[in-house]
């Protein structure tokens, strides 16, 4: 068994839930390297609403071949730990994590590819400021365009990985965006204290600078030079009356902490 401060870290959780803000905290840890999202899963699966061209996809024309999926996910699997551990590496880091909101689907893939364990940390957010922030970006070849859809994907997003954590209730981590922004301090502290790894203060200071990395990321987190609450009840000027409704009316139970 791989003690804790070893294990790799997977950071999922809904759209603009504040994972890039997670992901660059823990870039900054002087232990730990998380880059930018890799969209292996998303490209392993097809996972697009809306790709003309998904019939000559890499991972679309291997499946002809006659190796079974799982088979085929351990393959590339293992090229993509590897990329993870060559890039950490690199950056004279002793453990990595890979941040993507949508790996609250594929946590069973990651049992397949990292069967010695990994820590997940399940970031979760006032689905209606969620959903607010999520209006501001022109994700539509990713994600649903009609609101309603979109509050179907939070609700899938949210129960997969709560799921998870019921399962393997040791190796999970529930992170409020609303509480890191309140209480940075004192979430962080629990947080790496989950990891097995101690607190560094500096890494509210270092982390929105520029040797977080740049890639695939909320692009908002990389100009944003503190942990702050502006964004907190963002739903009240951004969403409709009628959007509230049909949100209040599918997410009830995650809202209930909500006023």
């Amino acid at each position: 068994m791989i003690s804790k401060e070893k294990l790799p870290i997977i950071i999922g959780g809904f759209y603009r839930s504040g994972t890039s803000l997670v992901r660059r905290l823990l870039d900054a840890h002087p232990r730990i390297h998380c880059p930018p999202e890799i969209k292996f899963f998303r490209d392993f699966y097809g996972y697009y609403p809306k790709d003309d061209l998904a019939h000559l996809r890499f991972f679309f024309t291997v499946r002809t071949i006659g190796i079974e999926e799982e088979e085929l996910l351990r393959i590339f699997g293992r090229a993509f730990i590897y990329t993870h551990e060559c890039a950490a590496a690199r950056a004279k880091k002793e453990r990595w994590g890979d941040k993507n909101p949508e790996n609250v689907l594929f946590l069973r893939q990651w049992d397949i590819l990292l069967p010695e364990g990994f820590l997940f940390i399940h970031v979760v957010r006032n689905p209606l400021d969620a959903l607010a922030s999520l209006k501001e970006m022109n994700f539509f070849r990713t994600i649903p365009a009609e609101f309603n859809e979109r509050v179907s994907l939070y609700a899938q997003f949210r129960e997969a990985g709560e799921k998870y954590e019921k399962d393997y209730p040791d190796r999970s981590f529930t992170l409020s965006y609303e509480s890191l922004v309140a209480n940075p301090v004192v979430v962080l502290d629990e947080l790496f204290h989950f990891l097995g790894e101690r607190f560094e203060p500096e890494v509210m200071t270092s982390v929105c600078n520029t040797g977080r990395g740049q890639g695939l990321e909320d692009p908002k987190v990389s100009s944003t030079r503190e942990i702050h609450l502006m964004s907190v009840g963002r739903w009240r000027r951004d969403l409709t009356p009628q959007e509230v409704d049909i949100a209040r009316s599918r997410l009830h139970e995650w809202l209930e902490p909500f006023p």
